[in-house]
């Protein structure tokens, strides 16, 4: 085990300061016995800790010194030289780092000490990110000239100052408490700096996920161009994502969910969302194990029509406590089939993993089948791997820790606008396969994730509109949370939008470049349709309309319903 350098000279003037003592004291009450002082132990003890402070009486004496209390009096002196020194380095190095914050640009400001906060600055330490912290130090980054630390309450505008918010790039807003990283961002608003081409950019966590959808909800609806681009975002969601992509649903044999709290709620969507864009012979088999199964799976039917149209939905209210000898028994629950994945969902990660561990039936399924969903990032993962704790389970069980999974930077800048601009597309990839379009003559229908990154931006400036053309007819955007408040454009509203999208996207072309030509040519930039509403052809006009008729559907797809409001 290895030690900072500091601690270690630290450790070694402390053993010189009690050396000092020591000698000090046995010198002092010889050399007072030679000289006829009185020797009384606190008349030593006081001439001996006077050594320290370079004013010990009997010293004043010329006669020659014993060697113990000769190297007592340059020991001594040398402690507090050092102690001295030393104090005022700490003192000078945290009003220097109080300095760096405040005058730090372009950086990361993150606020937080909880878990969620320690994840995140440890993936933006791995990118050599300067971070400025409002709160305590994470132990594995002290002493890290990367992370500078600000003390204060991150809602006051005065602590964000003093974390340079004026000059940073991104603020994270990391707190527990929903409202306060709220709170946190509408305070960072305030002090962001005016104008510029870059605005902060600030993330605010929110727990609950219907929630996190209404603020995001919000602000899609904001005004003009912010001093600050704010968004909101759930680990959950995010986390839910991670886990499909890194064990994602390769088959048509049946998928286990076990606990509807809202990481299972995330999944059971997500999931649903992916087997949507993917052709498929059938719905996806998926049984649900929870203390109100039936009704959390219809609510979520309700809001997301879709969950139900692309899985096989077997419900079971089962209270988690029950297992595995319940009534009826775990083996009575689970699919005839073996499941070629089980995700124990429950945000208690010691009931995720009891459910886990004392379910025999779960460990057969084969290699990373059955998936633990944990909230302390690594705690568990970390431990299983050194100790092998689960050797014997030839691999079947995966741990995932949402805190480090979802605390990804990248994963929490992708806002509402790219959400939005993945849903557009996404439903044109599951219209155009309904249709029967192949990629061989349409190479768009690829994953977002293959996207040419220049049709990735006209989708992203398509979402980014969506706001501002709602509230020019007196609508908003909101969470789907009540599909009965049906929505439709009339008629003159569809052709209002219509042409306010084209006004759009002829706008973008001719910024990127684009002239008006005969036929459309990407080499060339020429485009047949790059010309006003009453210029263009009777099929493009209706191409337009499409894309708005199509709006409250792709937006449901997302969580998201428009209603009236004026």
């Amino acid at each position: 085990m290895t030690f900072p350098a500091s601690y270690v000279v630290r450790v070694v003037f402390a053993g010189l300061a009690v050396a000092a003592l020591v000698t000090g004291y046995i010198g002092l009450n010889t050399y007072a016995k030679t000289l006829g002082l009185p020797s009384a132990p606190l008349d030593l003890l006081y001439w001996d800790l006077q050594l320290f402070v370079f004013d010990s009486a009997p010293l004043d004496d010329p006669s020659p010194l014993p060697s113990a209390l000769e190297f007592a009096r340059f020991a001594a002196p040398g402690v507090t030289v050092y102690t001295l020194v030393d104090g005022a380095r700490l003192l000078f190095a945290a009003e220097l780092r109080r300095f760096r914050a405040r005058r730090s640009k372009e950086h990361v400001v993150v606020c937080g000490s909880g878990s969620a906060a320690v994840a995140l600055v440890e993936r933006l330490r791995a990118a050599s990110t300067r971070i400025v912290l409002i709160g305590s130090a994470p132990v594995a980054a002290v002493g890290d000239r990367k992370v500078l630390y600000v003390r204060g309450d991150a809602r006051s505008p005065a602590t964000l100052r003093a974390a340079g918010i004026q000059r940073a790039s991104v603020l994270y807003a990391c707190e527990p408490d929903s409202s306060a990283n709220t709170a946190i961002a509408l305070a960072a608003h305030g002090v962001a700096r005016p104008g510029g081409r870059h605005p902060l950019s600030a993330y605010a966590l929110i727990t609950d996920p219907d929630l996190c959808a209404a603020l995001r909800a919000r602000r899609l609806s904001l005004p003009g161009r912010p001093r600050l681009r704010l968004d909101f975002f759930n680990l959950d969601e995010l986390a839910a994502r991670v886990l499909l992509d890194r064990h994602p649903i390769v088959n048509e044999q049946p998928v286990v969910l076990i606990g509807l709290d809202a990481f299972g709620r995330s999944l059971l969507v997500e999931m649903a969302r992916r087997r949507r864009l993917a052709p498929s012979p059938g719905p996806l088999p998926v049984t649900i194990i929870d203390a109100h199964a039936a009704r959390t799976v219809r609510a979520l039917c309700h809001r997301f029509e879709f969950v139900a149209d692309v899985c096989a939905l077997t419900t079971h209210d089962a209270p988690p406590g029950d297992f595995p000898l319940g009534n009826p028994p775990l083996g009575e629950l689970l699919p005839a089939e073996p499941p070629q994945r089980v995700f124990v969902c429950h945000d208690d990660q010691d009931l995720a993993l009891k459910t886990a561990l004392t379910s025999p039936r779960l460990w057969n399924c084969g290699p990373g089948s059955l998936v633990v969903r944990v909230e302390e990032a690594g705690t568990f993962s970390r431990a299983f791997d050194s100790v092998h704790l689960l050797e014997g389970l030839s691999g079947a069980l995966r741990v995932f820790a949402v805190n480090e999974e979802a605390g990804d930077p990248q994963l929490i800048g992708e806002d509402l606008v790219e959400t939005l601009a993945r849903a557009i597309h996404d439903s044109y990839v599951a219209e155009n396969t309904a249709r029967r379009h192949v990629r061989a003559t349409n190479p768009s229908l690829v994953p977002w994730e293959s996207l040419p990154p220049h049709l990735r931006a006209a989708n992203r400036r398509q979402a980014e509109d969506i706001g501002r053309k709602l509230t020019s007819i007196g609508c908003a955007l909101a969470p789907r949370v009540e599909p009965e408040l049906h929505f439709a454009f009339k008629d003159y509203e569809i052709e209002q939008l219509a042409m306010m999208e084209h006004e759009r996207w002829l706008r973008d072309l001719i910024a990127d470049g684009w002239a008006r030509g005969p036929v459309r040519d990407t080499g060339t930039r020429r485009h047949p349709d790059l010309g006003g509403w009453d210029d263009i052809s009777d099929a493009a006009k209706e191409k337009d309309r499409d894309t708005v008729r199509n709006l409250p559907r792709i937006l449901s797809t997302a969580g998201f319903q428009i209603v009236r409001v004026g």
